[in-house]
């Protein structure tokens, strides 16, 4: 049996970690530093728009105390969970059919793959300002659709119960093609013997993609579930820039909720970043829950 080599001595690894040192500086500076400062922070009493009455003070916990009793800050969250639940199941339901369909080998798909990820290379803010012009009840293209077609032409982002699903809907429009890149991936690794052999045994194509597509599909959707689960709870820009946590505050999502505080109306800065310490502590709690549960997102 071959024996181990001896690991290098540490004067030959120096040059090493000199040339790792920037990089590793810089990685400090710009994540575990902000991260450190927002939780200091947080357990100050810092309100701006006192001026000098405003100065940073200790007050430990109190902030996180507030953060309990604070009914907007549970709203918000219930309308993130609203929404993001609405959003990814229309998102999954659409990203899977796309993908199944653009695996097809037919002409043109390539074409047809670009058009499903074009709306990715759109930013958040121009998707919002976009749908937002084409949701107008009075000017609106859809609404002036409907209104030929003499349907209903609902008020989309000025009614409390159609905002949220509104929002989902456009988030959908925007993201689906992260999904379909995703799920395309994981149907284009399948290998095709599999599906042939199923086909020759007399199975129909029902029954090659529940027992053989979509176990093997597994990790992927997973995958695709956490990647667009985390991304729709930190959701801001999208509302910001359509509804601005209207009508009747129905959309106010949990990071509306901590630029309102901290650098929109009330510039309190010390409540704002404890409002973003608990968000991050309880998206790491999801997280962390979703990989015990589902190992298979790893693979």
């Amino acid at each position: 049996m071959q024996s181990r080599r001896p690991g290098l001595p540490w004067q030959r690894r120096l040059p090493a970690y000199w040339l790792a040192a920037p990089g590793f500086l810089l990685l400090l500076a710009v994540t575990l530093y902000p991260i450190l400062d927002g939780l200091y922070i947080s357990l100050h009493q810092w309100n701006w728009s006192y001026g000098q009455a405003g100065a940073m003070r200790w007050i430990g916990l109190g902030n996180y105390q507030t953060l309990v009793q604070d009914p907007l800050f549970w709203s918000s969250l219930l309308h993130t969970l609203n929404f993001s639940v609405i959003a990814i199941v229309i998102e999954f339901s659409l990203g899977l059919t796309c993908a199944l369909l653009l695996n097809l080998d037919l002409p043109g798909i390539t074409f047809f793959r670009s058009v499903v990820i074009f709306p990715l290379m759109i930013s958040d803010i121009v998707a919002a300002v976009m749908w937002k012009m084409l949701l107008d009840p009075s000017q609106g293209f859809i609404n002036y659709v409907l209104g030929a077609l003499n349907w209903m032409t609902p008020d989309w982002l000025g009614d409390p119960h159609a905002a949220i699903p509104a929002l989902a809907v456009v988030d959908a429009w925007w993201q689906t093609g992260n999904i379909v890149l995703i799920l395309l991936a994981g149907l284009q690794s399948l290998p095709r013997d599999l599906i042939e052999m199923s086909m020759i045994d007399g199975a129909s194509a029902l029954q090659s993609f529940r027992y053989i597509a979509l176990p093997w599909l597994r990790p992927f959707i997973l995958f695709a579930l956490l990647f667009r689960a985390v991304d729709l709870l930190r959701v801001f820009a999208l509302v910001w820039g359509t509804t601005a946590g209207g009508p009747a505050e129905q959309t106010i999502v949990s990071q509306l909720y901590v630029y309102t505080q901290g650098l929109g109306s009330y510039l309190n800065i010390g409540y704002a970043s404890a409002l973003a310490v608990a968000l991050a502590l309880l998206m790491g709690v999801l997280v962390a829950l979703y990989l015990r549960f589902t190992p298979e997102v790893a693979v």
